[in-house]
């Protein structure tokens, strides 16, 4: 039976401890889906935008000066890891633009001497198998990630030390898992035949987390994955090794 004569700091004492514990049962109680994978999907997004067709003399950095489009984004949504590599005739997409426009080529304007970055080493493959699905553009669609076709059951790995922020299943994406990394980035690994890490949970790079699965939309089991720096998608292959 409660004694009622105990001093009043220590009932007002057991009672916080109380109030702490309920709370701190909480913190990890449910996943917070995430925005930015409600307003995409794996199977692609559509995107507006125009194709701009190289012409002779126009460089990518000229390109993106005159859309006033990021250099960067623009050669990650294409896939050019190389600017010197681009070719005339070739296809750029160009996102945000309703219209085509005349690359006015100066030739007496030296270009910035900046670089494509490719930040190689942070992360893993996390799985190793054959890459089906590119980041970036196809038919009008966006595609936020790339897709790596191996055998059902095959253990995903943690791309980097991280901490597991969603861990449930998402339409769309299935069984999915997202890590959230101490450099601004998340990882995100959809199509898991199961996860194997708990909300909240730290993991170590290389870590197995899930097992791959089948979306239901292809005849093989894939993994989906993704790279996002404040929410926003970036070409894994611009990251991984």
């Amino acid at each position: 039976m409660f004694n009622q004569r105990l001093p009043f700091k220590i009932i007002l004492h057991i009672a916080l401890l109380f109030f702490c514990v309920a709370g701190c049962q909480t913190t990890f109680t449910r996943s917070e889906k995430p925005v930015y994978l409600r307003t995409s999907m794996p199977s692609g997004t559509n995107v507006r935008g125009v194709y701009h067709t190289i012409k002779r003399g126009e460089t990518l950095w000229r390109i993106a000066k005159t859309y006033n489009t990021d250099l960067q984004y623009l050669s990650e949504l294409n896939n050019i890891d190389d600017p010197t590599s681009i070719k005339t005739g070739q296809k750029l997409f160009i996102p945000g633009v309703t219209r085509s426009k005349k690359i006015i080529i100066d030739s007496n304007q030296t270009p910035p001497q900046k670089k494509i970055i490719k930040t190689k080493g942070t992360f893993i493959w996390p799985v190793r198998g054959s890459l089906v699905s590119k980041f970036g553009i196809r038919n009008g669609m966006r595609y936020e990630g790339i897709e790596i076709a191996v055998p059902s059951g095959t253990p995903v790995k943690a791309s980097s030390d991280g901490e597991v922020v969603y861990e449930g299943n998402l339409r769309g994406y299935g069984n999915l898992l997202i890590l959230k990394h101490k450099n601004r980035y998340n990882t995100v690994y959809a199509y898991n035949h199961i996860n194997l890490v708990n909300l909240g949970q730290k993991v170590k790079k290389g870590q197995i987390i899930a097992k791959v699965g089948n979306s239901g939309r292809f005849s093989e089991s894939r993994l989906h994955f993704q790279i996002r720096e404040k929410n926003q998608a970036r070409n894994p292959l611009f990251f991984l090794p």
